[in-house]
């Protein structure tokens, strides 16, 4: 069985959550002896791709360059197609919504959702991905089989598409940190803090986070707020850090690659996810692989993500979110408790699952 991804994710991301998924998924499929893949990505900005020299690429890496976009996508949709046509493969799983492949009409088609963002938020978004929900759409229209990462996802596709239950299925996520040796490295911030990880748009609810942490004066003196990814502060953000009358000083904002990453969920008091929406919430599954505490939004795919193995809170309860902080760094009970369940929970997700259940999707189509 030949599988063939196309360029879409890989020519808008350098790096990223979705571009780490399909990565882990092409990899184990060609580790297999009853499967191939190929990924078509004929101008890319991958950084993840152009690192890999361990399973096939068909593409060139390009920097990413001011106002070239539209030029790219126009070049990769030509190639796909016509590379399409020479690979002959049995199945063409799309890796995002915006490509504009002719793709023949007898090769089945798959698509994965990852969440319902953009009609759930739709006033939300910002102006350039206005065309992502009418996008979305025709892509689960046009695939044969539709893949959602969490049970809260396929609820949402459903109702907002009006496709059937029998055209999607369910299959998780994993994690991709590799913990290897990680344990013996001293903290890159020496001082206690709480752990933001991820974009700080207006859904992420990071406002609310700083609300609650402001209004802890044991919170705000004891520990600071690192945030992990997502840029440096806005002057908006640092403005309502005024306006609260917290200290600038009292958070931090770091970028790195996975060691970084792994070092900051290590010694973390805790993971703070106030997200009011998840398709999964990749970072939970992470923290809790890192022994670091999860306190996470009681909305959308989170509860199903985290089982009981984290602390949950209304995230449009102020208080709420600062009790939960305040228990959890004050209580080592609580933290052991959540550690614990955390590495119990974590276990129950893993990419060789994830591509075991992708491989009976391919078969459904076949």
């Amino acid at each position: 069985m030949r599988i063939v991804f196309d360029h879409s994710v890989f020519s808008l991301q350098s790096r990223g959550g979705i571009s780490r998924y399909f990565y882990e998924l092409a990899a184990r499929l060609q580790q297999r002896d009853d499967c191939s893949s190929l990924i078509l990505a004929p101008l890319h900005i991958s950084n993840l791709l152009r690192e890999t020299a361990d399973f096939q690429v068909t593409g060139r890496y390009m920097p990413m360059i001011a106002r070239t976009h539209l030029l790219r996508q126009i070049i990769n949709n030509v190639l796909s197609s016509l590379l399409i046509r020479r690979e002959s493969p049995d199945i063409i799983h799309g890796t995002y919504y915006l490509s504009r492949i002719n793709l023949p009409p007898t090769i089945p088609y798959v698509i994965t959702v990852f969440d319902m963002i953009h009609e759930r938020f739709a006033d939300w978004m910002p102006a350039g991905e206005a065309g992502i929900a009418a996008a979305k759409l025709r892509s689960i229209n046009r695939a044969d089989q539709v893949i959602c990462i969490s049970e809260h996802t396929r609820q949402d596709v459903i109702e907002l598409t009006g496709i059937s239950i029998e055209k999607t299925t369910v299959i998780h996520l994993g994690c991709s940190l590799d913990l290897h040796g990680s344990h013996a490295t001293d903290p890159l911030l020496k001082e206690p803090y709480l752990l933001y990880v991820g974009e700080r748009g207006r859904v992420k609810n990071f406002t609310g986070l700083l609300r609650a942490f402001a209004q802890s004066n044991q919170l705000s003196k004891e520990f600071r707020l690192l945030c992990f990814g997502g840029g440096p502060f806005t002057s908006e953000e640092l403005r309502q850090v005024i306006e609260l009358g917290l200290a600038p000083e009292r958070l931090v904002q770091m970028t790195g690659d996975d060691k970084v990453l792994v070092n900051l969920y290590q010694h973390a008091a805790a993971l703070i996810y106030p997200s009011l929406y998840e398709g999964f919430g990749l970072p939970i599954l992470e923290a809790m692989a890192c022994d670091c505490p999860v306190l996470c939004s009681n909305t959308s795919s989170m509860p199903e993500v985290a089982g009981q193995a984290a602390l949950f809170f209304n995230p449009l309860s102020v208080d709420e979110l600062t009790a939960c902080m305040e228990t959890t760094v004050h209580s080592a009970s609580t933290r052991q408790r959540l550690v614990r369940s955390g590495r119990q929970r974590v276990a129950q997700f893993s990419w060789d699952r994830c591509a075991e259940e992708t491989i009976k999707v391919y078969k459904q189509c076949l």
